[in-house]
């Protein structure tokens, strides 16, 4: 009988670790598994992208470093430089960044980090988290934003715009300064949106 229990009890032990063996060797599977959908298909120093709407150069972006995932669309690159064209090919305008998500396939990006946009006329717009939405064909964030044209300083929360920030709207806090000149000409502007600029 104690014979009996003692081999009982050498199978219940063998098993359980045998079961724990096979919980880690799978558990050992999977994290090579989930590490190798982390690992880029390719890596590219100095690299530039183009993003297209119908045949033409919408964006053009150009990174220090370029990491391609291709089975999830997503491209990072590292200190941006991007320039935006208009519908005539010339650069509207012109952003900077620490990092971005790119999805080539969507034409959509983001980018993060000390972003700075300064237009072909001097309008310049600094936030720390910004993307491009192509369905829109606006740029938008629910950050802090920053907004200096000349001497006017426009700030608040969250924002919607034109690439050229030729027409953009603040979401919510809206403060800030403009000059008398400035004021004057939003004067002779009827109808015109406060948390919007021209």
């Amino acid at each position: 009988m104690k014979k009996s229990v003692l081999t009982l009890s050498l199978i219940v032990l063998a098993l359980a670790v045998g079961w724990g063996c096979s919980q880690k060797t799978v558990s050992e599977t999977d994290q090579a598994t989930s590490d190798s959908t982390l690992v880029p298909d390719s890596e590219v120093l100095g690299a530039t992208i183009y993003l297209y709407d119908r045949n033409e150069v919408t964006t053009e972006i150009r990174a220090d470093l370029i990491r391609r995932f291709e089975a999830i669309d997503s491209t990072m690159g590292y200190v941006l430089d991007i320039d935006f064209f208009d519908s005539l090919g010339q650069v509207s305008s012109n952003l900077i960044g620490d990092s971005g998500v790119i999805r080539e396939t969507s034409n959509k990006l983001e980018v993060y980090g000390e972003v700075v946009v300064i237009t072909s006329d001097g309008v310049k717009l600094e936030t720390d988290y910004l993307r491009w939405n192509p369905d829109i064909g606006k740029i938008e964030t629910e950050a802090y934003v920053k907004f200096t044209r000349d001497d006017d300083i426009m700030t608040g929360w969250g924002m919607e715009a034109d690439p050229d920030l030729g027409r953009m709207k603040i979401l919510s806090q809206v403060s800030g300064s403009i000059s008398e000149k400035e004021a004057a000409k939003a004067d002779e502007r009827p109808g015109q949106d406060e948390e919007t600029t021209e």
